[in-house]
């Protein structure tokens, strides 16, 4: 017996030095990462929701990998952005209202330490292609000022395809760098430009290193413009707008399979992590389709905030499955960092997931913010504890800029009519609305049954916990206009150096 006793300890001591020995291996060497930021991507603008979609590559990738059912971004651009850099809820760093207009003198504030910036503390080579979002009124904002090794992309949040032209609520202007240098002007299509760009840095790439890209797609997004023959591969379909879209989506795909192949012929590909997540629903003027999920891009319904997302790598644990665990894109921030041996502030709201992803263990997340934005044009607040999610005050982020559209809604593909862009507020506009929606969203996704009249004390426990979290709220940094910005004074280009 007492053999036995000491045998069965003499295994138990060899089990743990093995399992943590086999721990250490998966962290001894940090992977490459390259995360892929879809820009305005629709839950039904992916193929493995939508079987009309081409993109093989992304298909196989998703199916050969984890695809992820309740990935939760913000309602928009910038606040998904500044809640990845900075692993906090952009309610607290002041990023919560709307999204950067080009005339907006802020940014994600300095004082919070990216996550490019952590990665560079334990070794790693950072780069952004493609769009940046998060401030350029001066340089401290610049991404080769917070924690990028180069960019390559537009500062603003977006252009067309061709020209690299913005005009949304300013005076046009030119918005396309190469680190801080204006790239010449050319007529290629810009999701190949960046491409270009991810591949070539790939080529570059020093392998003693571990490499992070942020690869910030310009696509689908909501320029029209796409390449004849991608847009032939869609003969079919007979509505313009649809057809274009589809095509875009087929370029992503396209520009998505040269950076794995260029992966794959520098031999890192075996050590790469890929994740690929859409920043924000559908805006679904420029048709893309959040279908079945209800409302579109900028409203707190879960069609602008739950997205298509899947990860990808030979470091996972198990594979070619669907995950239905929640988390939020600030969880990539802690899980990035805990992967890559690299340190966190303790206080952000991000948690890591990588159990949860390599190995389908329970999330160790209950809980989501939405967004809570106390500004009185347009307040409203959404968060979601285990299977309830509240929607108290204004569900549209952008009430009364979008007072002529449909946004709280089903729609699919060409369903809400192109309203071209949004105007200022006047102030004769009618009051925001404010309502209260209670919504089970694992009995129902759609958000098509308010319950709340049913359930007033878990009305109740919901609001009290959005208040729970109210004091951490910070101030909106993008309350106000600039002129000084316009790219009239800085010879037709958007460029620091006015705040």
């Amino acid at each position: 017996m007492h053999l036995t006793y000491l045998a069965l300890l003499f295994m138990t001591v060899f089990e743990v030095v093995l399992s943590t020995r086999e721990s250490r291996e998966d962290r001894r060497k940090p992977p490459h990462i390259v995360l892929i930021l879809a820009d305005d991507l629709g839950w039904n603008d992916v193929g493995w929701h939508n079987p009309e979609v081409k993109m093989p590559v992304l298909n196989q990738l998703a199916a050969d990998g984890v695809i992820f059912n309740q990935a939760y971004v913000q309602p928009t651009c910038t606040p998904t952005r500044a809640a990845l850099m900075s692993g906090y809820y952009p309610f607290k760093t002041g990023n919560q209202h709307q999204l950067l207009l080009n005339l907006h003198p802020g940014g994600l504030p300095l004082r919070f330490k990216t996550l490019p910036q952590r990665l560079k503390d334990v070794g790693y080579l950072t780069h952004i292609v493609g769009k940046w979002h998060l401030g350029f009124c001066k340089e401290a904002f610049l991404p080769t000022n917070r924690g990028f090794d180069s960019f390559y992309g537009g500062l603003t949040l977006g252009t067309s395809h061709f020209s690299k032209m913005n005009g949304i609520l300013s005076t046009p202007g030119y918005d396309f760098y190469d680190n801080s240098g204006v790239v010449p002007q050319t007529n290629d299509y810009l999701a190949f430009m960046l491409a270009d760009r991810a591949v070539k840095i790939i080529n570059g790439h020093y392998q003693e290193y571990p490499l992070f890209m942020y690869f910030s797609m310009d696509v689908p997004a909501k320029s029209p413009e796409v390449p004849p023959e991608y847009e032939a591969l869609y003969a079919n379909i007979t509505d313009d707008r649809t057809r274009r879209f589809y095509g875009k989506l087929s370029v992503m795909d396209d520009a998505v399979g040269s950076v794995v192949d260029a992966l794959k012929k520098r031999d890192m590909w075996d050590d790469t992590l890929l994740i690929f997540i859409g920043d924000n629903g559908a805006l679904a003027s420029s048709s893309g389709s959040n279908w079945p999920l209800r409302g579109i891009a900028a409203t707190l319904f879960e069609g602008a905030t739950r997205v298509p997302a899947f990860i990808h790598g030979n470091m996972l644990k198990q594979t070619g499955y669907e995950n239905n665990e929640l988390w939020h894109i600030v969880d990539l921030h802690k899980t990035i960092l805990s992967l890559a041996g690299a340190e966190s502030s303790c206080e952000i709201d991000g948690m890591d997931m990588w159990d949860t992803f390599s190995k389908n263990e329970s999330s160790p997340r209950n809980e989501i913010v939405y967004n809570i934005d106390d500004d009185p044009i347009s307040p409203g607040a959404a968060i979601r504890v285990g299977d309830y999610k509240l929607i108290a005050g204004n569900p549209d982020l952008f009430y009364p800029l979008r007072l002529i559209n449909q946004s709280d809604g089903w729609f699919n593909y060409g369903d809400v009519p192109t309203s071209g862009l949004p105007v200022l507020p006047t102030g004769d506009e009618p009051p925001p609305p404010n309502v209260t929606y209670l919504f089970n969203v694992i009995d129902d996704p759609e958000e098509r049954n308010n319950i709340a009249d049913d359930h007033p004390e878990i009305v109740q426990a919901l609001r009290q916990r959005l208040d729970e979290h109210r004091i951490y709220y910070m101030p909106a940094v993008n309350q106000v206009f600039d002129e000084a910005g316009d790219p009239s004074n800085f010879d037709g280009v958007f460029s620091p150096g006015w705040c």
